[in-house]
């Protein structure tokens, strides 16, 4: 990767790329559909998720949902096949009535397919989603800080800035960064970025800003639609941590499962950058 020497910016998600829980949609989706008219299905929407996340449903991270139609696109099929809730190619093609399509990026924006497709009002997401967060951080979940990573981020002086972007607000998004312990790790946090269409702003202005090219501009995320296409579409570099498989057609310059792969490749960077720079310091006594 000899194109870590150029880097001088890295831009960071939060969710799964800080940290992987893969536990957490459980609870989530049991908060969703308590106490409602699909209660009862609880354990098949629990048999689904986890399918899904392992590549053994018809659909999964990757694909588009269409809740207008109850119908899944995937990026490597004809623009005209739509595919039903088990993945299987539909005879013909739906209408549409306007309603946005769902990205399944992560394990989150599967747990919101669900809530669209069984109708779960948005207020009982924000709800359930605010009491997911505050039990991650109790300890409830597989949840887990990981140390190598944080010192690997926080070694990270090669480089001119390092930036956590996250689509949580401000109010939300500061306590649980500071309860992750991580604040102190970064130059920049931006708050509701309102990613993929705010990266995409942030890094054109971000650009101007530091007087820089758009491939010395590195961002690591796991949704590829919100973290990684705003950047690759300017011409930026990219990294996709995932431990899940995907159907994203797109080829992103590394492909990393585990933050222990994540920690190992920044203790890379670093290292890079670091005989750049000397390799252009001018030689004392000459």
């Amino acid at each position: 990767m000899d194109w870590l020497k150029n880097i001088e910016i890295v831009i960071f998600d939060l969710d799964g790329t800080l940290y992987q829980d893969g536990t957490f949609y459980k609870r989530y989706l049991e908060l969703l559909f308590e106490d409602n008219d699909h209660s009862a299905s609880l354990s098949v929407f629990l048999d689904d998720m986890a399918s899904m996340l392992e590549g053994r449903h018809g659909s999964g991270i990757g694909d588009w949902y269409h809740p207008d139609s109850d119908t899944w696109t995937r990026g490597t099929d004809p623009k005209s096949v739509f595919r039903n809730w088990q993945g299987e190619e539909l005879g013909v093609t739906p209408g549409k009535t306007g309603t946005a399509s769902i990205y399944a990026g992560d394990a989150w924006s599967l747990v919101s397919i669900f809530a669209a497709k069984y109708g779960v009002a948005e207020g009982k997401r924000q709800q359930a989603f605010q009491q997911v967060r505050k039990e991650m951080l109790q300890g409830a979940s597989s949840f887990e800080r990981h140390h190598d990573l944080y010192d690997a981020i926080g070694n990270l002086t090669g480089v001119r800035t390092r930036i956590l972007l996250t689509n949580s607000p401000e109010n939300t998004g500061r306590e649980f960064i500071a309860a992750l312990d991580c604040l102190k790790l970064f130059n920049e946090i931006v708050y509701g970025a309102g990613k993929p269409n705010g990266l995409e702003r942030y890094m054109q202005e971000l650009m101007d800003r530091e007087n820089l090219q758009a491939d010395q501009i590195l961002s690591i995320g796991d949704h590829a639609w919100n973290d990684l296409y705003p950047v690759q579409k300017l011409g930026g570099r990219t990294v996709f941590l995932s431990p899940y498989p995907s159907s994203e057609p797109a080829q992103w310059d590394v492909r990393l499962d585990t933050l222990d792969e994540l920690a190992a490749m920044l203790v890379e960077l670093q290292h890079v950058r670091q005989q750049a720079k000397q390799s252009t310091e001018p030689i004392s006594g000459f």
